[in-house]
């Protein structure tokens, strides 16, 4: 029973470090930037990104739950014909907002 407990966990730790999240094409033309370079953008709207923040009874650490936001961000905005995102706020509870800009002409 102690292995099996040991084994769960360790499952569920390496869980936590993976990532199911993948930039489409279109999504990795989009940059992240802050909202003082946007000023000569047009705004198209905004996505949230939402991602599991636990796994179990397991918190997921921070950074590679922002690198999946933002990947989802990025392949979003793609799908809006935007080519820049500018997150809102950090991270809280495994989902962020964005609003998403084009920027080129």
């Amino acid at each position: 029973m102690f292995v099996r407990s040991v084994l769960l966990l360790i499952a569920a730790v390496s869980l936590t470090a993976c990532s199911w999240v993948k930039v489409t094409e279109e999504g990795n033309q989009v940059v992240l930037r802050g909202y003082e370079e946007v000023t000569m953008c047009k705004k198209l709207g905004y996505t949230r990104s939402l991602v599991k923040d636990k796994i179990g009874f397991i918190e997921r650490d921070a950074e590679k739950m922002t690198e999946e936001l933002i990947i989802l961000a990025k392949n979003e905005a793609a799908v809006m014909g935007g080519d820049t995102i500018v997150p809102r706020a950090p991270v809280k509870d495994g989902q962020m907002v964005f609003d998403i800009y084009r920027c080129k002409p």
